[in-house]
């Protein structure tokens, strides 16, 4: 099972892709079909699609950034619990927050931005990490591997 708790705090998500909590429900399933460690589980993640006010707030709460930026990501396990071969089966992996003024002002095909930042966040949730090299690699590998299918 997969379930993505959606919480829109910004209309101009729905204004700009009115079937957006589809979507990402889709693409979620999809992702987590996509990993090999995580077909069998229960999977649960929470997002919330907000606005630069908003996330320029919680970047500056846990980053101590002030800054707007497209995703940022909770996870609710350390890198570590992924490593190991635990057989637990419901797993709730943690928060994502999305916003709409950061992506909107790539001047990119929204939806295709939305799509890719979304893997990207949700590896993030799991451990994976673009912090040298070697781990930018693994991470960019698998995301355009993810992102193809979606």
């Amino acid at each position: 099972m997969f379930k993505a708790n959606i919480l829109i705090k910004k209309n101009s998500w729905i204004k700009e892709v009115p079937m957006i909590e589809k979507l990402l429900k889709k693409n979620f399933k999809t992702i987590f079909n996509s990993i090999k460690n995580f077909k069998n589980r229960n999977i649960e993640v929470s997002v919330l699609l907000t606005g630069k006010r908003n996330m320029k707030e919680l970047n500056k709460k846990f980053r101590k950034i002030s800054k707007d930026t497209d995703v940022l990501s909770f996870p609710n396990y350390k890198k570590e619990f992924f490593l190991k071969k635990n057989k637990i089966r419901n797993l709730y992996l943690g928060d994502l927050a999305f916003s709409y003024d950061y992506i909107k002002k790539q001047k990119v095909d929204f939806l295709e931005y939305v799509n890719k930042i979304f893997v990207h966040g949700c590896l993030h949730l799991i451990g994976y990490e673009h912090d040298n090299m070697k781990n930018y690699k693994v991470m960019s590998a698998l995301e355009k591997k993810i992102t193809i299918k979606i």
